[in-house]
């Protein structure tokens, strides 16, 4: 626990000083605290092209995640669970896109989807996106598959139950952590992108980094103006993965709690 309270104060005392900038549009020495006085936030607020960037990328990475996973999902379970001939070079060919630089990819991506008439809209940006997120989630859950024991299902599809009850109470729960942590950095690799955005997608769909990262390039801007730039950003990240390590913290204490009871069982039985 002590390791656990250290480790979050790390991570958060750099926060400190930018949410005190973000309340304040004037701090100077000797003053210790600065003046609240809402900062860069009402102007934010009634800026409708923060807020729409905000909304495309929640879309956008939200799409991008879920179909990651579900265009993943199989072909990872083929890769961890079972051997086969060949298994290794595709392991290795989904690892190429992390191997090529990605502006060299981003601009070949260019030419082809222009001749398919996917450049400059919603769908050709999608596409784009789960060209790179497939192969990662792929490779991510194959890991998790590796430590799965398909008995269980068999065990499922002999006592009666189909493939779609013994996909839902048997394989997903038993793969729910790797899923959430394969969604998780999915959405933050997606949440970020900014090179692909601006090359494959329509120039008036603006996501977060397309607006954020000028916004904090620039000069002339206050602090007060960066800090709210920042924490907009990273905010929906944070939330995520608050979100996402309950839910992980849920799962390990439903499997104690699985493991106590039949702990319990056993002992009854040896003790009549």
């Amino acid at each position: 626990m002590t390791i656990l309270i250290i480790a979050s104060a790390a991570l958060l005392a750099p926060l400190i000083p930018l949410l005190m900038w973000s309340g304040t549009t004037f701090w100077r020495w000797p003053a210790v605290l600065p003046k609240l006085d809402g900062g860069y936030w009402p102007q934010l607020l009634s800026d409708g092209k923060i807020l729409s960037a905000l909304r495309n990328s929640l879309i956008l990475s939200s799409l991008v995640t879920s179909l990651s996973l579900a265009l993943s999902f199989f072909a990872a379970k083929a890769l961890g669970a079972l051997s086969f001939r060949g298994k290794r070079l595709i392991e290795l060919l989904l690892l190429v896109p992390t191997f090529i630089p990605q502006i060299a990819v981003v601009f070949g991506m260019q030419t082809v989807f222009i001749k398919l008439r996917l450049y400059s809209n919603f769908a050709g940006l999608l596409l784009a996106h789960l060209a790179f997120y497939v192969p990662y989630a792929t490779l991510l859950l194959s890991a998790v598959f590796e430590n799965y024991d398909t008995a269980f299902e068999q065990l499922s599809r002999t006592l009666g139950a189909g493939r779609l009850k013994t996909a839902l109470y048997v394989t997903l729960p038993a793969v729910r952590p790797g899923l959430v942590v394969t969604g998780v950095f999915c959405f933050i690799g997606s949440w970020s992108v900014y090179l692909l955005n601006n090359v494959i997608g329509d120039p008036r769909f603006k996501t977060l980094p397309g607006v954020i990262f000028p916004l904090v390039s620039v000069g002339n801007n206050s602090y007060s103006t960066v800090a709210v730039a920042i924490i907009v950003y990273i905010l929906p990240v944070l939330l995520l993965l608050a979100a996402s390590s309950k839910a992980l913290a849920d799962t390990s204490l439903k499997k104690a709690a699985v493991r106590r009871a039949a702990l319990r069982r056993a002992m009854t039985a040896i003790n009549e």
